[in-house]
């Protein structure tokens, strides 16, 4: 999975690789990394991550328009999208083509509000994710029609995963 991050007025592109708890990275951008972690969700909200001999919990929190990532004190406020969305560095995304509903955080899908085929209203409900105790409404980013919904209720989902798209 390949997602765009900004953080802190920086942009990264981060390529992840995941089979089962381990996940080879690798970032490009402002900062360039590689290697692997292991990473567990422990709790709604909640992902335990050992790299090589360290281990930390992430605490991860959705808002309207931004991911907080909480490690240990220190928060990083992470805006994620698709490298493939062809709105760059606007902070809204494009309305034209295919667009997908990410995850924001791990979770589980609570209900689908919609069905494929369904016809849409920019920022109607599409499917309620419940993290970290609290379920939040997943809406409609424009108007449209669902043509794939790529979860069923009941799934856990992972922060990026592309749940509903909508052209």
């Amino acid at each position: 999975m390949k997602l765009r991050i900004e953080a802190d007025g920086q942009e990264y592109l981060l390529d992840l690789r995941r089979n089962g708890t381990l996940a080879d990275y690798e970032i490009s951008g402002a900062l360039s990394t590689a290697g692997q972690v292991s990473m567990e969700n422990i709790a709604p909200g909640i992902v335990s991550v050992l790299e090589g001999n360290r281990s930390f919990l992430v605490r991860l929190v959705e808002n309207t328009d931004f991911l907080e990532a909480w490690v240990k004190d220190r928060c990083f406020r992470l805006s994620i999208s698709d490298p493939r969305d062809s709105s760059g560095h606007s902070k809204s995304p494009t309305r034209a083509g295919r667009q997908e509903v990410r995850a924001l955080m791990p979770g589980k899908v609570v209900k689908l509000l919609i069905s494929r085929g369904d016809e849409v209203q920019e920022g109607s409900g599409l499917v309620i994710v419940e993290a970290m105790k609290m379920q939040n409404e997943l809406r409609s980013p424009k108007n449209g029609r669902i043509v794939h919904i790529n979860v069923v209720e009941g799934a856990a989902v992972a922060a990026g995963e592309a749940l509903v798209v909508v052209e």
